[in-house]
């Protein structure tokens, strides 16, 4: 495999140009100077960039740095000189520790360390190089420095996990305007946003993809123009980090999708006082404002707190189309006892739409094969008086306690209610007719409580990782659709054209319409384990199972019901890791997922349930003291009960599928995230997927992404610039009478960011600088047609944040 020998050359240069602190650093390298750009602020915050940039270890638990501030550091410094620098005026000094790692001490006890030994100095205080419990916040990283527990529900860095993760952090967001689910699945390695009109689609390795908050499953209603308006819309403010794991993930999830799962983590409060206000404007109208406050709530800072909000509002680059948003995130984290950590906190929501046109794409070719005439970039399937008002509440919390011999107990849990009280569309279904529709009370909720146990044991002069749980999931989702629809009208009869656009269409009287109702259940109980297993130096074994019992019943006054059950289905995760170099890895995986499924045969027999197994094996490496990631992965993907449109109906007029025993897909994955040299950051990734199925052609087969800023020193100092570019290739989509295709294209964005002053920023941000036209969707509605979506056109957006 020619990644890695290349890997292992990365690392031996990564080693000597970054040598890390494991034993005592040398004179010479602890004099060498670097050049710091470390703004004034929280001194643990400070002292954690500095140890990260540094390439040395910081260790203690922050308490003696706790409240304390610092004035920053700009400058070239050797490792004392800026330890000295940024503590000045805080009675607080580092040393030099017997393995060679630093620790901090009061002035005060200085004086007895020639006498004594390293206790008698009272060394605690800052976390680890980059010990922050992998939150991305306050890095400056485009890479994941710490744990992440996605995978597997283990500890485990990016290079021990045996299966591809992407990392979107919070400096990555925060450069590109990443402000909604959406925008950040758009720029991830390996995922494809599908759009279909309003809603959106996330898809990776041919499939579509599962999400998670804080490691919490988030089910979706089966219909998908409701499900459309909800998570791919969020605001993202409140989330530090989005983690994503390619590939079957039955171990962490249970039922779902094998394509990948997103896992949004969100941001926790912090021990030292911070707080920013941003705000920004654009095109179409745009305009969002932003406050972030955390910090302790009492003196000792053992109750802790942190508040986020946003607001935003927007027109589009549709006719008509207007949004806005408001979105409320406080959580309070208090240790209850030294061992025992309590974390509670909420997430309110709303969001209000108008000019929506649902999913309904714009027309290109009839059913038959007759052309549509293109539509301009602006046009609007949708009806200006068309829209809804949403709400959502997000309850969650964890109470974790640490046990004897390094074990720990976690139970956690989560409450989600999303509500829509009423929405109404107008649409052009195509060239001759018009739909009309009201949804009423739709609500959503999802249910979930998780109980952990994880420690480490020894066994046969090893030490090992075990962790253990147990859960119950529910969801619930009901919504209140017309018995007597107005259905599809032809045009001729309400007087318009489709070429005038969606204001052309009157409103209906809905005052008529009957209501039945609509309601989606689930509900999984669950076991799992899993265990890290050392069975050499360089060896390490990674295996787990999940047992699940899974019910589903979804009840439709004239579509479908249906009830399901699967008991005991098992899903089995095994890993291989191999420590060739000491910064490269090789590996090996195998996982599973499995997925009920409602689609049914030309004479209306629901498919069996689908089933996937990914297997992959890569090649990883982290350079310069962990500030690069590079990885390396072959997967292919087998699955059973796939479900491939026949091209029929099903007795009801649906479209109807067959079922595919053993389809596959495989492909190849490459991606890099981090620092390659001071200052200059990025994140990319080039991605090839093939698949047996008939629908391949949907999505690209190759991918190229790739985000990248460089923070400028001397006399360009404060100015930041960054350039992200999104490259995929030809997508069609094709019925017996004709193909709707989209050439391979490449989008362009731009940033600037200047910092002013330790406290004040603007930035200016260009989406699509060349104005690129493309389509962003292509969609075969087997009784219509084919339609497609139009990609958003060049936008500017300019911003400031002020730190505190």
């Amino acid at each position: 495999m020619l990644a890695v020998p290349l890997l292992l050359a990365a690392g031996s240069l990564g080693m000597v140009a970054h040598a890390p602190l494991a034993a005592a650093q040398t004179p010479a390298a602890a004099q060498a100077t670097r050049s710091y750009d470390i703004p004034a602020g929280p001194l643990s915050q400070a002292l954690t960039r500095f140890a990260a940039e540094a390439g040395i270890y910081l260790v203690g638990n922050g308490s003696m740095a706790a409240g304390k501030s610092t004035a920053g550091l700009r400058g070239s410094y050797s490792v004392p000189a800026g330890l000295s620098a940024l503590l000045a005026n805080t009675g607080l000094e580092a040393f030099v520790q017997a393995d060679g790692s630093y620790g901090l001490r009061t002035r005060e006890s200085a004086a007895p360390a020639a006498t004594g030994s390293a206790s008698a100095l009272g060394t605690v205080t800052v976390t680890a190089q980059a010990d922050t419990g992998g939150a991305s916040e306050g890095t400056g990283s485009y890479t994941q420095k710490g744990p992440s527990r996605t995978a597997t529900g283990l500890n485990l860095s990016l290079r021990e996990t045996p299966q591809s993760v992407s990392v979107m952090t919070r400096q990555r967001m925060d450069d590109f305007k990443l402000e909604t689910l959406t925008d950040v699945m758009e720029q991830t390695p390996g995922i494809a946003v599908y759009r279909q009109n309003n809603a959106s689609d996330f898809q990776a390795r041919g499939t579509s993809v599962n999400l998670q908050t804080d490691g919490m499953t988030q089910v979706t209603s089966g219909w998908y123009y409701l499900t459309s308006t909800m998570f791919s819309l969020d605001d993202m403010a409140e989330i530090d980090r989005v983690e994503v794991l390619k590939g079957s993930s039955g171990l962490v999830v249970g039922k779902g999708n094998y394509g990948a799962t997103v896992n949004m983590i969100r941001k926790r409060p912090t021990h030292d006082f911070q707080a920013n206000v941003r705000a920004n404007a654009g095109s179409w109208d745009t305009y969002r404002a932003q406050a972030d406050v955390s910090g302790p709530l009492n003196e000792a800072g053992t109750v802790r707190g942190r508040i986020v909000a946003s607001a935003m509002d927007s027109g589009g680059f549709r006719d008509y189309e207007k949004a806005s948003s408001k979105m409320l995130f406080g959580t309070v984290e208090a240790d209850l006892t030294p061992d025992t950590l309590l974390n509670v906190g909420m997430t309110y929501r709303e969001r209000d739409a108008k000019g929506i046109g649902t999913t309904q794409p714009i027309q290109r070719y009839t059913r038959a094969g007759g052309e549509v005439a293109w539509m301009p970039r602006s046009f609007n399937t949708g009806a200006p008086w068309g829209g809804y008002e949403q709400k959502g509440l997000n309850l969650f919390g964890s109470l974790e306690q640490r046990l004897a011999d390094d074990w720990t107990a976690a139970l956690k849990f989560s409450h989600q209610r999303v509500t829509m009280d009423d929405m109404i569309a107008g649409y052009y279904y195509d060239q001759d007719r018009a739909s009309f529709g009201r949804w009423r009370n739709m609500e959503t909720d999802n249910w979930t409580v998780n109980l952990d146990v994880k420690g480490s044991f020894e066994l046969l002069g090893r030490s090992h990782e075990l962790l253990a749980g147990a859960g119950i999931s529910r969801f619930y989702s009901n919504v209140q659709l017309p018995l007597n629809s107005l259905n599809l009208v032809p045009l001729g009869e309400l007087g318009v054209r489709m070429a005038q656009g969606g204001a052309a269409l009157p409103k209906p009287d809905y005052s008529g319409l009957i209501y039945g109702d609509n309601s989606f259940s689930q509900k999984q109980r669950y076991a799992y384990a899993a265990g890290r297993f050392r069975l050499a130096d360089p060896l390490q074994v990674i295996a787990g199972l999940r047992v699940t019992r899974f019910e589903e019943r979804d009840i439709t006054p004239y579509w479908w019901n249906y009830d399901m059950k699967e008991n005991g289905v098992v899903t089995p995760y095994a890993g291989l890791v191999y420590e060739v170099h000491p910064n490269v890895s090789l590996y090996a995986s195998y996982a599973n997922i499995f997925q009920p499924q409602t689609a049914q045969d030309e004479r209306g027999a629901t498919l069996a349930p689908e089933e996937g197994s990914t297997y992959e094996i890569g090649a990883k490496g982290e350079f310069f003291d962990k500030r690069l990631n590079a990885s390396i992965a072959h997967f292919w993907m087998k699955t059973k009960n796939t479900a491939e449109e026949s091209g029929g109906l099903t007795p009801g007029g649906d479209t109807a599928y067959r079922a595919v025993s053993s389809a596959t897909r495989r492909g190849w994955e490459l991606e890099l995230s981090g620092e390659l040299a001071r200052g200059w950051q990025a994140q990319g990734s080039l991605v090839q997927q093939d698949s047996s199925l008939n629908n391949a052609s949907k999505y690209p087969k190759y991918q190229f992404k790739l985000g990248t800023t460089y923070r400028f020193d001397g006399g360009m100092r404060g100015l930041t610039v960054g350039a992200s570019t999104r490259w995929q290739a030809k997508t069609s989509v094709n019925n017996s009478a004709a193909v709707l295709s989209q050439g391979g294209y490449a989008l362009l964005d731009l940033m600037a960011r200047y910092q002013v002053d330790r406290h004040l920023s603007f930035s200016v941000n260009v989406n699509n600088a060349f104005d690129k036209k493309y389509l962003s969707g292509l969609t075969n509605f087997t009784a219509a047609g084919l339609f497609y979506t139009w990609g958003a056109p060049r936008s500017v957006n300019v911003g400031m944040r002020y730190d505190f």
